[in-house]
């Protein structure tokens, strides 16, 4: 749990293995982004949805990592 920021410095130290992220269709104005700029890019890939009364979203997405080859 937390907001963009925090989640930023996380992603950033490479220590993000999921998100779970929750959509409400309500308007707010501008709004508040997800995600504040500055988020490296980290391939994430969808494992779960679900839905809720009232329109509400889950979304779980898991870290996907590619296999890096080892030289010796």
């Amino acid at each position: 749990m937390g907001g963009g920021e925090l989640a930023r410095d996380f992603l950033k130290a490479d220590l993000v293995d999921e998100l779970y992220i929750g959509v409400v269709p309500v308007l707010l104005g501008k709004g508040i982004p997800l995600f504040p700029a500055g988020f490296p890019q980290r391939n994430f890939s969808l494992i779960e949805n679900n839905t809720y009364s009232k329109g509400m979203i889950a979304l779980r997405y898991q870290r996907v990592r590619t296999k890096t080859k080892r030289t010796s």
